[in-house]
């Protein structure tokens, strides 16, 4: 059974094309004599003359049989380089976000390591801040995409949802279970346990309390969310967190959650890129992994 090299049959084909081996030499970049030496091995090897060489190069019957079989398997050749290169491509791609605290601790790692067994080499960078650094990062291209909520929507980013959210109130757990649900007018007698300022969390928390015209009875500020929580967990207070930060803490009864009438805040948690830009296929990916969640 003959075996064909792609060079051989490249050669092949550009001598026939241009009825010269001088001139498929140039095409092809290789000098006159590798041609020739490349047509007679392919020769040898179907053990039949394929060209009649004279004035004018010209193909012979076994010639142009093999033509379009020879074009046909460079194509193929020629497919299966392109898609092994979009593999090892992907493979190597890269995925920088910026996120919250909350999202970036809770909701990221599971839909990052799904992820990453589809694309092994995925090259994943993740920039944890507040609302000022995750804006700054995606707009100066320091990130391909961020994860926010809805309540972050500057007409600058397209926004895609990719699930439903809710705050908890969460107290120690030896806090007395009350008599009906809370609402937020109940926590003006409360010490609400807090981020600070620059984050998304502080600032939608302060927004809620504000339009229901509540003032905490004092308020005690925690530079990250296991702060709050660990606070909380010593009786220093109550707090309004995410809800999916808190999940492990119920299920272990180190926290519980107060009932309320209606949660302090929903939202849709989204996935953010450069309004103008079409986000990368990583980004892509990923919003896939997040909906899946």
């Amino acid at each position: 059974m003959a075996i064909f090299s792609t060079a051989q049959l490249a050669a092949f084909v550009e001598v026939a094309s241009q009825a010269s081996f001088t001139r498929a030499a140039e095409r092809l970049g290789i000098s006159q004599p590798t041609v020739s030496q490349l047509v007679r091995a392919l020769e040898s090897r179907v053990d039949t003359p394929l060209f009649v060489r004279g004035r004018r190069v010209e193909l012979t019957p076994a010639g142009r049989a093999l033509l379009p079989h020879a074009e046909r398997v460079l194509a193929l050749a020629g497919e299966a380089d392109a898609a092994v290169e979009r593999a090892a491509s992907e493979e190597r791609a890269r995925l920088w976000l910026a996120a919250g605290e909350a999202i970036a601790t809770y909701t990221l790692p599971p839909a990052l390591a799904s992820l990453r067994r589809r694309l092994p080499r995925l090259d994943a960078r993740v920039v944890v801040g507040g609302e000022a650094r995750i804006l700054t990062a995606l707009r100066s291209g320091e990130v391909d995409a961020a994860l926010l909520t809805e309540h972050t929507s500057p007409p600058d980013l397209e926004r895609v949802s990719y699930a439903r959210g809710r705050t908890a109130l969460i107290a120690a757990a030896d806090e007395p279970a009350g008599d009906r649900p809370l609402e937020l007018r109940d926590l003006a007698d409360r010490v609400l346990v807090v981020r600070d300022r620059d984050t998304i969390n502080r600032r939608e928390v302060d927004g809620a309390l504000a339009r229901a015209g509540v003032e905490p009875a004092g308020r005690l500020e925690a530079s990250s969310l296991e702060a709050v929580k660990r606070c909380v967990e010593a009786g220093l207070g109550v707090a309004i967190v995410p809800a999916i930060a808190v999940v492990r803490e119920l299920e272990l009864g180190t926290l519980r959650e107060l009932p309320m009438r209606r949660p302090a805040l929903e939202f849709d948690f989204a996935l953010a890129w450069r309004r103008g830009e079409p986000p990368a296929a990583t980004v892509t990916a990923l919003l896939e992994e997040l909906r899946a969640e």
